[in-house]
């Protein structure tokens, strides 16, 4: 473990591990041993942010994935936490290997070749970009289509565009100015319907189609308010598109988020084709967090207790708070 480069190696390989998982490594790394508790990985991971021990799992089950399965690296102590099994010894790697070099050249070809192909809407975009801001509007309706005709990656660039042009009004527009900035952008790019479907589970099939469209409207208020809150100033962040390749559903858009601090965040985004466009179905983050799986693993004991009429004032009302609006159809 390369902790100042925050990397793992095994057998001269790197081992792709996301941020989280990387995080929750450290924290076991630390314990040399000791059990962790499920509270304080969860603290020390997602720091001031509340997220279900679902999540957690999924990390864990990630992190002994990368490790090696068979190796039994991390114990599980049911009902209290975690401990590494492993001896951990302080070492001095010397030198980044040929295998690790041969890699990171890889990655820098792909990531320029993805670039390359974009500068050839270069100067398409700079006209949008400037009608834009002359129009004195954040989001160009121009500008969006023009991108949305480049496939999923245009999808996901127009997103992207757009929350860069709130975040850097956000002190401006404030809560609700950004939700409404916002809104119209995550329904155009997010095939929110069927993430609603799927968040809901077997749940669905038994709603009305009155049910199932409020489920999908305050699903998308719910959404839309979460982009708002999280995008909510411009500190030299970069949000980047990284290329596209097909898959079994559909396509898969790669793309990176850096932070002020100059931290990656791979950010994949689930592309799903609707009529001539390509939507948004599902986010994974650092490889491994499905929002899809994260908001199921919410909405289930919402909808145990409360039931879909619960889940839908729970979800407007969280909404709400975020963005300091009132409910209405998304």
């Amino acid at each position: 473990m390369l902790l100042r480069q925050r990397r793992l190696i095994a057998d001269g390989e790197p081992v792709k591990l996301g941020t989280r998982s990387l995080d929750l490594r450290l924290v076991l790394l630390e314990a040399d041993g000791s059990l962790v508790t499920k509270e304080e990985l969860l603290s020390r991971v997602w720091p001031g942010i509340h997220v279900s021990e679902e999540n957690l799992k999924v990390q864990i089950f990630a992190l002994r994935k990368a490790l090696g399965e068979d190796c039994d690296f991390i114990r599980t102590e049911i009902g209290r936490g975690y401990r590494l099994t492993a001896a951990v010894k302080p070492v001095v790697y010397l030198a980044t290997t040929e295998q690790t070099a041969r890699w990171r050249r890889s990655r820098q070809k792909m990531v320029r070749r993805c670039l390359n192909a974009r500068r050839s809407m270069a100067g398409t975009s700079r006209l949008c970009k400037a009608l834009a801001f002359a129009a004195g509007i954040a989001v160009s309706t121009f500008s969006y289509n023009a991108y949305a005709l480049a496939g999923g990656s245009g999808t996901v660039q127009g997103l992207y565009d757009a929350l860069l042009s709130t975040m850097k009004n956000g002190r401006t527009l404030g809560e609700s100015g950004r939700f409404g900035q916002l809104a119209p952008v995550i329904r155009s790019s997010f095939d929110v319907a069927s993430m609603a479907r799927l968040s809901v589970g077997p749940s669905w099939t038994a709603l009305s189609d009155a049910q199932r469209q409020e489920v999908t409207d305050s699903y998308g208020r719910y959404i839309s308010a979460i982009y708002a809150d999280r995008f909510d100033s411009y500190h030299a962040q970069k949000l980047e598109v990284i290329g596209e390749q097909s898959a079994p559903f559909g396509l898969l858009v790669m793309s990176r988020i850096v932070k002020s601090n100059g931290e990656p965040v791979e950010v994949d985004y689930v592309m799903r084709r609707n009529g001539e466009s390509w939507l948004i179905s599902d986010i994974y983050i650092d490889s491994t967090i499905s929002e899809v799986a994260t908001r199921r693993s919410e909405f289930a004991a919402i909808l145990k207790t409360q039931g879909v009429d619960g889940l839908i004032a729970v979800l407007n009302r969280k909404a709400d708070i975020l963005t300091g609006t009132t409910a209405s159809s998304f």
